[in-house]
């Protein structure tokens, strides 16, 4: 590492929350540092990669060749590569070139302490017993805070690699749980965003997701919780009408659909039906009559003919939903959808997922105008500097702007007609 008063470290994050929070507890464990932008000289290149589809592979080699083309020009420079990408195609990065550490996800948090020189062994995920817990006072250039509280999965549905990357489920201890929301509480976050691999699998003995919002809802300084995404089973079987108790939830709920047809959801390995999906969102509206309901869904999974994709488009376009997160079916290596016949051309995906972006955005506008017609206040997180117009992502999941400016990471509320709504 080169000579300097701090060290310039260069962190790129890939990926969902659940990394976004890891990225900045690994930034915290160097100490006294100068974060700096992954195009600079730094000392320490860092990227904390995704494996959830084919395009962040890409994006996790383009990074990886990037740093090591920084590390051409500054040779005491080091290379480290982690995360899901790093635990399930390690050889193919050492192939890359020059890298210095490959670091397993069990052990990406002590990525300061490997290259401190700490032996780095690179474990198998699927080995992993325990929660990996570090606190973290700050969260790199964000706002709101992201508290992992759960990591790896058991359900192993047919199209996904996360399972391989993280390991079985393992949840954080209650008490550290909330610790590190009082930490975030004392560093001035108003909102806490709880995330993990698959949230609603948290349970620390009898403590469920449900003692974890109760737990923070007591936390004075903390104003808004909210839930980054759930399965649908888990939370209409009696969780959801249990956080309902408690106000400092934000009224959005993002659910993995993935798909409207009966007959895809069991091929994908998916644990629920399309009728537990509509009594979910009944449920959600009669506790939640403004809620922001959102799912995510996946274009083009081996055999899904026209008809399946029609079922699809007739379910989602009757829901109340707010918005779809759409992605095109990727092949993941290892998972049981890569060796499915019936693959689905590429140009017929990308015209599915083109028509769901559209029903997206017109379920978004419906939504925003449902929410001006009830005259909705909006409480958020101020996103932007001082010198600009207030913006937030609302706790309704609608971003929006102000006609006035205020303090950047603080709880603004206004009514929803004062706003400007941005729809991306």
């Amino acid at each position: 590492m080169q000579n300097s008063v701090k060290p310039r470290i260069a962190i790129s994050t890939l990926g969902c929350k659940t990394n976004f929070f890891e990225s900045a507890a690994i930034a915290e464990r160097f100490g006294e540092v100068e974060l700096v932008d992954f195009a600079a000289d730094a000392d320490v290149y860092i990227i904390n990669t995704c494996t959830v589809t084919n395009r962040t592979d890409y994006k996790s080699r383009n990074l990886i060749r990037k740093a090591l083309a920084r590390k051409a020009d500054l040779p005491n420079a080091k290379v480290v590569v982690t995360g899901c990408f790093a635990q399930r195609s390690a050889q193919e990065i050492a192939e890359l070139g020059p890298v210095d550490l490959i670091v397993d996800n069990q052990s990406k948090l002590d990525i300061a302490e490997l290259l401190a020189g700490k032996a780095n062994t690179f474990t198998d995920i699927m080995e992993a017993e325990d929660f990996a817990y570090r606190p973290v006072s700050s969260m790199l250039s964000h706002t709101r805070a992201f508290h992992k509280i759960q990591d790896g999965c058991d359900f192993y549905c047919a199209y996904c690699a996360v399972p391989y990357a993280r390991g079985h489920s393992r949840s954080a201890h209650f008490s550290d749980v909330l610790e590190q929301a009082q930490i975030f509480a004392e560093n001035g976050f108003k909102e806490i965003v709880l995330g993990g691999v698959n949230l609603g699998l948290y349970k620390d003995g009898e403590r469920d997701l449900a003692d974890v919002v109760e737990g923070i809802s007591a936390i004075q300084k903390i104003e808004l919780i909210r839930i980054s995404s759930i399965e649908p089973q888990l939370l209409y079987d009696g969780l959801l009408d249990r956080l309902s108790k408690y106000p400092k939830l934000c009224p959005h709920f993002h659910i993995p659909l993935q798909s409207g047809s009966d007959e895809m959801l069991k091929n994908m390995g998916r644990r629920y039906d399309t009728a537990l999906i509509q009594r979910l969102v009944q449920r959600i509206l009669e506790l939640y009559p403004d809620a922001a309901i959102g799912f995510d869904t996946i274009c083009g999974f081996p055999g899904e003919s026209e008809a399946h994709f029609q079922e699809t488009l007739t379910l989602l376009s009757g829901l109340p939903i707010a918005y779809l997160h759409v992605f095109s079916y990727s092949k993941r290596k290892g998972t049981r959808a890569d060796t499915m016949s019936n693959q689905i051309p590429g140009k017929i995906k990308n015209a599915r997922a083109r028509e769901l972006t559209e029903l997206s955005l017109r379920k978004k506008h419906e939504y925003a105008e449902k929410l001006i017609h009830r005259k909705v206040c909006l409480k958020g997180v101020n996103e932007a500097s001082e010198q600009d117009r207030a913006e937030t992502l609302s706790d309704h999941y609608l971003r929006v702007r102000l006609a006035s400016s205020a303090k950047q990471g603080t709880l603004i509320a206004c009514n929803i007609a004062d706003c400007e709504i941005v729809f991306d």
